[in-house]
């Protein structure tokens, strides 16, 4: 690892970090526009980012660890436990150029989703919808490290509260973002030398991190958003092509 990849992965991480504590998702979103063209493969780029997001979601999660609701975040959970080894296992098994065609169609799909119709959607907050986003996020957290929006459709349903939906979905993140990364272990996907990799980024994503807390009021996140969602369609139409 050279000094310039270095400085890439702090300054990923910064950025990564800065968008979860605005929004409350989103990190792996954004590591994962550029963390394929860096990374030696499409299984490490995922590797690293589930660690960048478990680093900010873990700290965050302990930080309002009184504000979680875990009945709400328990058939999610449940959901998840199935459906990230599932995904863990393909994605190993895919090439990576039908990993890059694949997560093109996945970040053109979330921005139209958030771009068009984010306000239009509502779930009840049921056990059964639970489930289903929990299983749905698990898939596209253990294939690309991108499991946040599921998740984000459910619990803004779910919650009234903001604190209590961004002390949950953090716990939410924290659990997914873990055991992913246990599943990546189990089947020889993490190394040595991904955990350094993850731990020079972490320090921009804790960076990130504090910058969101201190200028969350003072920012406007329906523009940071509109600007994150735009750049996700183009990252995804260059992917597809």
């Amino acid at each position: 690892m050279n000094f310039w990849t270095s400085m890439l992965l702090v300054l990923i991480g910064v950025g990564g970090g800065f968008i979860q504590r605005v929004s409350g998702f989103g990190l792996g979103i954004f590591v994962m526009l550029f963390l394929p063209h860096l990374m030696p493969t499409h299984t490490a780029a995922a590797a690293i980012a589930a660690l960048f997001s478990a680093a900010t979601s873990t700290f965050n999660a302990f930080r309002y660890r009184k504000n979680i609701s875990y009945k709400i975040a328990f058939p999610m959970i449940c959901a998840s436990l199935i459906s990230i080894p599932i995904a863990v296992g393909f994605s190993k098994a895919v090439s990576g150029d039908l990993f890059q065609i694949l997560l093109g169609v996945v970040l053109i799909l979330l921005s139209l989703y958030f771009m068009f119709f984010n306000q239009n959607i509502r779930l009840k907050p049921t056990a059964a919808n639970g489930v289903l986003s929990g299983a749905l996020g698990g898939v596209l957290g253990g294939l690309f490290s991108t499991g946040g929006p599921p998740a984000v459709l459910y619990l803004s349903s779910a919650i009234d509260q903001n604190i209590t939906y961004f002390a949950t979905i953090q716990f939410y993140f924290c659990f997914t973002n873990l055991y992913a990364t246990a599943m990546r272990v189990a089947s020889g996907i993490m190394d040595l030398e991904i955990l350094i990799l993850a731990a020079v980024g972490m320090i921009g994503c804790m960076t990130g991190d504090l910058i969101g807390k201190k200028v969350f009021d003072k920012l406007d996140s329906k523009k940071l958003k509109q600007i994150i969602y735009a750049g996700m369609l183009i990252s995804g139409i260059v992917m597809f092509f």
